[in-house]
C-alpha cells in the first residue's frame, strides 16, 4: 500500500512525491476543517481543488513536501504509494487553489495522469518498478482509476508480484446529497485505504523494511491488490468508517466474496488512531507469521496451506507536533490461523523529523518485530525478528528523491545499508488543453 494523509477523511489517495495525495473529490464535498496531518504512503496522483475551503491553522501544518506541482487544479484523494499511495499526517499536500477556481473547472479538466520510476536497494537485494496510471472524472460524484506496474524484486510491500500487473482498476461514487458516503468497485489497492500512517506506510518515501509499512498481522490476510467492493463514510470530520467486502485471489477465476475488513478511524486534534480487522483464507501463498512452517496439523503436514481461514487485527496511532516538525508513530497487529488455531504478533514504534537539514527532507528511526510466535520460536531456537532501522530521505532535483538507510536485523546480528531513488510526474492534459 506506498504517501501522505493530508487530511483526515475517507477518501482514497494516489501516490506522487513524498506522499500520497487525495484522489479527485466531487465539487459538492463538504468542506473540511480537519487538521493536516503529516504522513507518506504508496502515492498516485490527484488534484487540490477539493481540498477544505477553511484554512487550516499555520502552526498545526507540517511543511509541505509533496513533488507535485502546486498549481495542480484540483486535489484528489488518498496510497501511494500509489492511487497509489497516501496517508494523512504529515504535509504533503501542494497548496491549494482558489475555490473559485475549482469551481469553473470541468469535471473531465480535474482527470490526472501520473508516472512514476523507483529503484530501491537493500543489502543484496535490488528492486525496480514503474507505474502509470490516472484517474478520469465523470462527474462531479464519479470517478475511474487505474494502475499499472513493471516491478522486479520484493521491495515494495504493496505490490504482491513481479513483472507487469494491473494493480488497480476502479470505479468510484458518492451520492450528490451525502459527499461524505463513497462507494468504491473494482480492482482496488487495499492498503491505500486501511492502515494508513503518515510516517511508516510507503517503502519510497518513509522505511524501506516492511515491518515499518503495512502492518504485518494485516498484510498476511490479504490486504494488498485485490478485486471487490468498498463503502466509506465520514459521519464527521473526525470519524472515518470504512468497510470492504473483497476476493482472497487476484486471479477473477477463483473470484469469490470470501474476505472481509472494516476500520475505524478517530482524529484528536493532530493525532489519528485507526482499529483494523480483517478476515481471509490463505488464497496459496501458505504463509504467516514466520514460525508457521514448524506447526504440526497432523497426518505428517505442517504450516499453513491454501484455503486456511486466517483474521488479523491491527491497531495504528500517529501524532505530530507542529512546533517541533516531529510525527510518532506506533502499530501492533494480532495474526491467527483459526484453522491451525495458531498466532503470531507483530509491533513498531519510531519517529519522523521533517525539515531536519533542508526544507523538504525527512529523517526518521524506527523499531519493531516481524510477525512471529514467541514459543514456537524459542522452541526452535530462532534468533528474535527484530529490527531498527534510520533513514534520511531528501529531493535532488524536481520531482527526484533520493534516500539512504541504515537496518539491524535478526537480534542486531545482520546488519544492511540501503538506497533508492523514486521518480514522479504528474499531468492534467485535459486542464491544460481547455486553458
Amino acid at each position: 500500500m506506498s504517501a501522505v494523509d493530508p487530511a483526515f477523511n475517507g477518501e482514497r489517495w494516489l501516490p506522487t512525491g513524498d506522499g500520497f495525495l487525495p484522489l479527485p473529490k466531487p465539487a459538492t464535498d463538504k468542506s473540511s476543517s480537519a487538521v493536516v496531518l503529516a504522513q507518506g504512503m504508496p502515492q498516485t496522483q490527484v488534484s487540490e481543488a477539493d481540498a477544505p475551503e477553511e484554512e487550516i491553522p499555520e502552526a498545526a501544518t507540517p511543511p509541505e513536501e509533496s513533488s507535485v506541482p502546486s498549481q495542480l487544479p484540483i486535489a484528489a484523494q488518498t496510497e501511494p504509494a500509489s492511487a497509489f499511495p497516501a496517508t494523512p499526517l504529515v504535509a504533503d499536500i501542494p497548496t491549494q487553489p482558489e475555490q473559485s477556481v475549482a469551481q469553473t473547472v470541468e469535471p473531465a479538466e480535474r482527470s490526472e495522469v501520473f508516472a512514476q520510476a523507483a529503484y530501491l536497494q537493500q543489502g543484496s537485494e535490488g528492486s525496480a518498478r514503474l507505474r502509470v496510471g490516472g484517474i478520469y472524472v465523470l462527474s462531479p460524484s464519479v470517478f475511474a482509476g487505474a494502475t499499472v506496474d513493471l516491478s522486479t524484486g520484493q521491495a515494495f510491500s504493496n505490490t504482491d508480484q513481479t513483472g507487469l500487473s494491473l494493480s488497480e482498476l476502479y470505479l468510484t461514487a458518492s451520492p450528490a446529497n451525502l459527499p461524505e458516503l463513497r462507494f468504491t468497485v473494482g480492482l482496488m489497492d487495499l492498503t491505500s485505504y486501511l492502515d494508513r500512517n503518515s510516517f511508516a506506510k510507503d517503502s519510497l518515501t518513509h522505511f524501506f523494511n516492511p515491518v515499518f509499512q503495512t502492518n504485518p498481522a494485516l498484510s498476511t490476510v490479504n490486504v494488498a491488490s485485490r478485486p471487490g467492493a468498498l463503502v466509506n463514510w465520514t459521519p464527521v470530520d473526525a470519524v472515518s468508517l470504512t468497510a470492504t467486502t473483497f476476493s482472497s485471489s487476484r486471479d477473477l477465476g477463483s473470484f469469490a466474496l470470501d474476505s472481509f475488513a472494516g476500520e475505524v478511524g478517530v482524529r484528536m486534534g493532530n493525532a489519528i488512531v485507526r482499529g483494523t480487522y480483517v478476515t481471509s483464507t490463505d488464497a496459496g501463498q501458505s504463509d504467516g507469521f514466520g514460525e508457521i512452517g514448524s506447526f504440526d496439523r497432523g497426518n505428517g503436514e505442517f504450516g499453513a496451506r491454501p484455503g486456511d481461514r486466517e483474521t488479523g487485527f491491527g491497531f495504528n496511532a500517529e501524532a505530530f507536533i507542529p512546533g517541533l516538525k516531529l510525527g510518532f508513530f506506533g502499530r501492533y497487529g494480532w495474526y491467527t490461523n483459526q484453522t491451525l488455531g495458531a498466532s503470531g504478533q507483530t509491533y513498531s514504534l519510531g519517529v519522523n523529523g521533517l525539515d531536519v537539514f533542508m526544507p523538504g527532507d525527512r529523517l526518521g528511526l524506527g523499531y519493531g518485530r516481524q510477525l512471529s510466535n514467541s514459543d514456537l520460536r524459542q522452541a526452535s531456537g530462532g534468533p528474535t525478528p527484530d529490527v531498527w532501522e534510520l533513514f534520511y530521505d531528501a529531493q535532488v532535483i524536481d520531482n527526484l528523491r533520493a534516500g539512504v538507510s541504515v537496518q539491524q536485523r535478526n537480534a542486531f546480528s545482520e546488519t544492511y545499508l540501503g538506497f533508492r531513488m523514486r521518480y514522479d510526474l504528474m499531468w492534467n492534459p485535459l486542464r491544460r488543453a481547455a486553458e
